[in-house]
């Protein structure tokens, strides 16, 4: 906890929510819901866990289940008496996201895990993702003071998961709480029943120490509950016995609970300590002295990221790299670093074929090993990384432009292995640059893949159609024919579509149109559909994630022959071929077809 906002680039600030923190795991369709002190509360938050349900993936997310009243504040009190009476609109606020398909993320940026968490949240009103701003903490203070919020968390936008306090997150509040263990109480004067007052605890350094009393804040009700949980004990909890000028009762100290109050004195004691609740999601050992720290010297601990140990690609950007070491492919023993090594090595050769395309980044932060995910939407990279703003689906896509070897490094990092672009440039959105023709075996050996793609060259080759061919890097080839941005998604598929139906009468015992794999059983599909809007195929010189790490390769057409294997080329033996025969995909953005007088040569 600090003493007062900051603003600070470094940082992004948080809403601190009154409520109850919860994580939350969904796996195989089953959601487990608990608190820190692994509390169950499937049961108590029934709604949560049915709105997480709706989740399509599996994943870890942390979060604070809170209670909005009618005016929309959270309220711990409703928090408390949910299963109760169901008062107020209960609402799980995630902030973090711990695990995606088993993938651990837990050691992401806190950014990166932000941009995928709000990628993978149900549309349900009871899920919201946490929002942050970015620098300006001050004006976010301001702004929480006056809505009547708790205060605020400014984190580290470069932190990873941080499980335990830190300084990497911090919190600012708008007034003085403390979390307190309930040591004892006193005798009640007058009318008052069950106890006068409340003695509170915390540690600090493994001492159990005495901090005020409270005497305020109950109700007849909340005095009964609070009374019938409280274990009487003869012994004093506390390391250093305070001295007390009223008959007392020591307890046991288990209950934990939530105090607001004035400041602290000199001697650490609360004053106008107010009770608010109990904190059952607490563990006792949870509850420390919470002392402000001043905002200089934790930014002063801290370096900015700016001055962090970077490596330099160029003059103009600073690119940090991160886990070198980690083994990506198990089987082979090649690391992430490998892997940059290669995109690195092949920058020249692959950026034309990204250069102002939007990008889907398909992912694999801790290797080919664990599932893999694709992302689509980027909102925070650096400033330097450019971001094309798409409209799909009813809302913006944010998509990455690659188009130097810092941005194509910066994915990389990312644990991106392959990378997959539009057909089309952010300049020309609806005019695809080429036809794709993916020749997909089910069932059926890569011979005949070769064989169906020599029967495609056949067919292009007297009509003098430029087409080149490239390995998918898994099992099948990729036919590409250059249309230079002339023609729309509609007219580039009709295209395709033609294509696919003359090579199936011409092989239709090798060959299949059917989409469902269960009907083209031992033949090849000739998909002609990855030419649509947002359809995306890997790029020539990607990396694939499968073993042996193979790479989608440009081929000649004399070497498109039985005997062709799709693993020939890796991150470790095609860079010398790449040296040796240059860039064979490059007719793909040169000249393109002329349809008109293509279909008019078909007709005659």
């Amino acid at each position: 906890m600090v003493d007062k906002p900051f603003d600070h680039p470094d940082w992004l600030f948080e809403i601190k929510w009154d409520g109850y923190r919860a994580l939350a795991q969904i796996h195989n369709q089953s959601v487990f819901l608990w608190s820190r002190n692994h509390l169950s509360f499937n049961s108590r938050f029934d709604p949560i866990v049915k709105a997480l349900n709706e989740m399509t993936v599996d994943a870890y997310l942390d979060g604070e289940i809170v209670v909005l009243n009618e005016n929309g504040q959270p309220s711990f009190q409703l928090v408390q008496n949910y299963l109760k009476n169901q008062e107020g609109f209960l609402v799980y606020y995630v902030f973090d996201l711990l695990y995606l398909k088993n993938n651990d993320l837990r050691e992401l940026t806190l950014l990166q895990r932000k941009e995928l968490l709000k990628q993978i949240l149900p549309k349900n009103s009871r899920i919201r993702f946490c929002e942050h701003l970015i620098q300006e903490g001050k004006a976010f203070f301001k702004v929480a003071s006056q809505a009547g919020f708790e205060g605020i968390v400014a984190k580290r936008i470069d932190s990873t998961y941080q499980s335990t306090r830190s300084k990497k997150w911090l919190k600012i509040k708008t007034h003085q709480r403390q979390e307190a263990i309930i040591c004892g109480f006193t005798t009640p004067r007058g009318s008052r029943e069950h106890f006068g007052s409340l003695l509170l605890g915390v540690y600090k350094d493994n001492e159990l120490l005495y901090v005020g009393h409270t005497g305020s804040g109950f109700d007849q009700k909340s005095l009964t509950y609070v009374r019938d949980l409280l274990k009487p004990q003869d012994t004093c909890p506390f390391s250093f016995p305070p001295k007390l000028h009223q008959p007392t009762t020591w307890v046991k100290p288990e209950l934990v609970c939530e105090i607001q109050f004035a400041e602290w004195t000199k001697e650490k004691i609360m004053r106008q300590a107010i009770f608010i609740d109990l904190r059952e999601d607490k563990k006792k050992q949870e509850v420390v002295l919470e002392e402000e720290v001043k905002v200089k010297k934790i930014l002063q601990e801290t370096p900015s990221i700016s001055k962090q140990q970077k490596i330099k690609p160029s003059i103009h950007t600073e690119l940090s790299f991160t886990h070198l070491d980690k083994v990506y492919w198990p089987q082979e023993g090649y690391t992430k670093g490998d892997l940059l090594e290669y995109y690195r090595s092949v920058s020249s050769l692959i950026l034309p074929y990204l250069k102002d395309r939007p990008e889907t980044l398909h992912r694999y932060p801790n290797g080919i090993g664990q599932p893999g995910f694709y992302q689509k939407d980027l909102l925070h990279a650096p400033n330097w990384v450019q971001i094309e703003t798409i409209s799909h689906e009813e809302r913006e896509v944010h998509y990455i432009i690659i188009n130097d070897e810092q941005s194509l490094l910066y994915v990389i990092n990312l644990g991106c292995i392959e990378l997959n672009p539009f057909n089309v440039r952010r300049q020309s959105l609806h005019y695809p640059d080429y036809l794709i023709l993916d020749l997909d075996p089910e069932g059926i050996s890569f011979d005949h893949v070769i064989e169906v793609a020599q029967g495609i060259h056949h067919i292009l080759d007297p009509l003098d159609i430029p087409h080149v061919c490239k390995t998918s890097g898994a099992t099948g080839l990729h036919i590409y024919i250059p249309m230079e941005a002339r023609y729309t998604f509609e007219e580039t598929t009709q295209f395709g579509k033609l294509i696919a139906h003359l090579t199936h009468e011409k092989m239709p015992d090798l060959t299949s149109l059917e989409r469902n794999p269960k009907n083209r059983q031992n033949k090849v599909y000739l998909d002609y559909l990855q030419n649509n809007f947002g359809q995306t195929v890997v790029a020539p010189y990607s990396v694939r994630p499968k073993p042996e790490a193979p790479v989608s390769t440009p081929l000649s057409w004399k070497e498109v022959k039985v005997g062709l294997r799709p693993t020939d080329f890796t991150i470790k033996n095609c860079l010398k071929r790449f040296q040796k025969v240059g860039d064979l995909f490059k007719p793909i953005l040169g000249k393109g077809i002329n349809l008109e007088k293509i279909l008019k040569q078909l007709d005659d």
